[in-house]
């Protein structure tokens, strides 16, 4: 690193680190190389790198672990920060803001997705096929322990879009925090979700961004919801009833071009 002052090595070292995280090069979970052999891959001392690891553990990217390592955490510095930032907003606020998210990653998965991606979204719609709920936010069995739906996770894979998958990670990690415990449901039934999950993978199977955006719009309307003290839904948008049958014709269409498809 061709660098003069302390501060430029110490702001080269934290670029250098971060790089490594953002690229995918550390992967998250993975464990980073130990403070020697960092110092000696950047050229710095070592209390640099430790200022580093601890920059960008301060923002939730690293976790340093005793006698363990430090590991990568996040590949954004989004989990610690946004959740923070969320935290002023309410769950109404929050989960559209997750739906707009959802929707551009289904637009962008069916214009950017590569064949490898495709096989992991029909793979992971096979594998989630009578799951009771979808399974989003870990709510299959009231467990937080419950798998994330691997299936949404992909979409956005699929879309080549690291900021929107960050973006997508961190509103969940604030809608699992306690607060939001119990305002909370999957109504997405597992025929529902079925359905939903193989019209957006049909549409993405077919580059066809309008319809993918469609098939997205109808699946998050009633896949994360809030609910109120009774246990009744909140809808998302307030519709009228003609709007909600312009809806409910288009969602129709959809799965019967879902069937011509299938039957051709």
């Amino acid at each position: 690193m061709a660098v003069t002052t302390g501060s430029d090595r110490a702001r080269a070292t934290l670029a250098y680190l971060r790089r490594k995280i953002t690229t995918g090069e550390w992967a998250v979970g993975s464990r980073i190389p130990i403070e020697p052999e960092l110092a000696e891959q950047t050229g710095v001392g070592r209390s640099t790198v430790r200022e580093a690891v601890r920059s960008l553990a301060s923002i939730g990217m690293l976790e340093t672990l005793p006698g363990r390592g430090t590991f990568v955490r996040s590949a954004a510095p989004t989990s610690t920060l946004l959740n923070e930032f969320l935290s002023d907003f309410t769950l109404e606020e929050i989960l559209s803001y997750r739906r707009a998210l959802e929707i551009e990653a289904a637009q962008q998965a069916a214009l950017h997705r590569s064949d490898d991606d495709l096989a992991a979204l029909e793979q992971a719609a096979e594998d989630e096929i009578g799951c009771t709920r979808c399974p989003v936010l870990g709510f299959a069995g009231g467990e937080d322990t419950a798998f994330d739906s691997k299936f949404h996770r992909l979409v956005f894979d699929a879309a080549k879009n690291r900021l929107l998958a960050s973006l997508y990670a961190g509103i969940n990690d604030q809608l699992r925090t306690p607060e939001h415990r119990g305002r909370l449901a999957n109504v997405a039934t597992a025929t529902e979700m079925e359905r939903d999950h193989a019209r957006v993978l049909d549409a993405i199977r077919r580059r066809d961004f309008i319809d993918t955006v469609h098939a997205m719009v109808d699946h998050v309307d009633h896949d994360v919801v809030i609910v109120n003290d009774q246990h009744e839904v909140v809808p998302p948008l307030a519709r009228t009833p003609e709007q909600q049958q312009r809806i409910d014709d288009a969602v129709e269409a959809g799965a019967q071009r879902g069937e011509n498809v299938t039957a051709g």
